[in-house]
């Protein structure tokens, strides 16, 4: 068994940042499921990028001191970023800006570091800077450097990570060769892998990039972030796709935070089991350990578990937003319905019975759900779920109905509840089940209007049956 060195989280989305009670109440939960560093980065922090130069307030500079010892306590070391957005490169004064925020952390009590060029132009931010430097990659390399040199003089326990422009795709680009060239060994640089949120890490990619680099690669795998066009997603499912012996060519793992705080434990608990025994990970057995541990409650799990299958959509498994547990008994019901007549209602009542099923999973998810942070988290998926449930469930009363007298007076009125419901549910952008619920809904109230099949006529005294 091969553990990552490195077993950490970074704070490094794009949207509301945490709280400061939401990241100390995480601490604990780092030390118990194996974790050693939180790095702070959020992109939506204006001091941390946009707005770099400026110092943080005394205020926030204690908070950063207390999260630092809360994390020591914990065996989890802390480590602020500082992502430079527009740094000069070759401006003394603008360097010794970042210097200076970097120095103010360091006198908080905080000894790891991470400089983050991520995500910013291919460009070289002024002239001087292209007069100055044969490539960007030597405009960062000397950046790093120099925050390396600053630091150091500070103490030799202090360590510096690098998160370089180029993170992902192919390991041998020139930017990517020169930054392994240029800066020392004893920084750590970051890779999210072949793409940005990668499907998969593989031992040969891991070797390639760490041989690039001259140095073992520490991986920034964005999951569980759900952030931009990930947003409508909570991202509940268990780490996959990372291959067993990665901790024999990586130097460790920083999983990036989902903007949920509480939804993101679900996750972050199988990415430290796979962090400490890559080889020995069950992705499903894990998963379902932490849906207990996060929710405190055998049937709280088993409700999260349907959701987490419904809102299934993730880089992690492309192509197979639509493979729900659900799909199935939805799709035999068309297919009871429109290839035999005579088993329709049979068919109504089985698939009246798995939405009454689903609905109580959501009347849990949205009510009852045990780790309240947890239900306010999902709140938005759970709702929406309720929503559709509703929608589906009052179109196969309209088709129960139907079977019996197609010219009820009542059906009208339920056609428009059901249509209100499913009006009620597209409201919401949370994504569940990729609208294949609507879809069946609609479809039942279109199937309401195809009469049932009447029995043969009884011949009449005189005349034989019909052929």
């Amino acid at each position: 068994m091969t553990a990552l060195g490195v077993r950490g989280v970074v704070e490094g989305f794009y949207g509301r940042p945490w709280s400061w009670q939401e990241r100390e109440r995480l601490v604990g939960f780092l030390a118990r499921h194996g974790f050693n560093a939180y790095a702070y980065a959020p992109k939506d922090d204006p001091l941390h990028r946009d707005r770099w130069r400026e110092p943080y307030r005394p205020s926030d500079w204690r908070r950063f001191a207390s999260l630092a010892r809360a994390c020591a306590r914990s065996g989890v070391e802390f480590c602020f970023g500082v992502s430079p957005l527009g740094l000069r490169a070759s401006d003394d004064h603008d360097v010794a800006r970042l210097l200076a925020k970097l120095g103010a952390a360091d006198d908080a009590g905080v000894r790891r570091f991470c400089l983050l060029t991520d995500d910013m132009p291919d460009a070289f931010a002024t002239s001087a800077d292209a007069r100055r430097f044969p490539t960007l990659a030597a405009a960062h390399a000397s950046v790093v450097e120099r925050v390396r040199g600053a630091l150091a003089q500070r103490g030799a326990d202090r360590r510096l990570w690098f998160v370089p422009l180029h993170y992902h795709g192919d390991p041998a680009a020139p930017y990517v060769r020169e930054i392994g060239e240029r800066i020392s060994p004893d920084v750590d640089i970051c890779w999210t892998g072949p793409d940005v949120c990668s499907q998969r890490l593989t031992l040969a990619h891991t070797r390639a990039v760490s041989a690039s680099l001259r140095r073992p690669v520490l991986y920034w795998d964005n999951h569980p972030v759900n952030d931009g066009c990930m947003r409508d997603d909570p991202h509940l499912g268990p780490l996959r796709g990372r291959e067993a012996g990665l901790g024999s060519a990586a130097s460790g793992i920083l999983a990036n935070l989902a903007l949920q705080p509480e939804a993101s434990r679900i996750a972050l608990s199988t990415i430290g089991e796979y962090a400490a025994d890559p080889d020995g990970y069950d992705p499903e057995a894990a998963w379902r350990r932490a849906l207990l541990a996060v929710t405190g409650d055998e049937d709280d799990a088993a409700a999260v578990a349907v959701l987490a299958d419904l809102a299934r959509r993730s880089p992690l498994q492309p192509g197979d937003e639509l493979a729900n547990a659900l799909a199935e008994p939805l799709e035999a019901f068309g297919r009871t319905w429109e290839t035999s007549p005579d088993r329709r209602r049979d068919a109504v009542r089985h698939v009246a019975a798995v939405l009454d099923g689903l609905a109580a999973t959501a009347a849990r998810l949205c009510s009852s759900l045990g780790n309240q942070r947890l239900r306010a988290d999902l709140a938005p998926w759970s709702r929406n779920l309720a929503r559709q449930v509703a929608g589906a469930r009052g179109a196969v009363r309209v088709l129960a109905i139907a079977l019996d007298d197609p010219a009820a007076l009542r059906l009208p009125a339920l056609r428009r509840q059901v249509l209100g419901q499913l009006c009620a549910a597209r409201e919401t952008s949370a994504w569940v089940a990729g609208g294949q619920i609507p879809a069946y809904s609609r479809a039942g109230l279109h199937r309401a209007d195809d009469p049932p099949p009447r029995p043969p006529a009884a011949p009449t005294a005189g005349h034989p049956p019909p052929h």
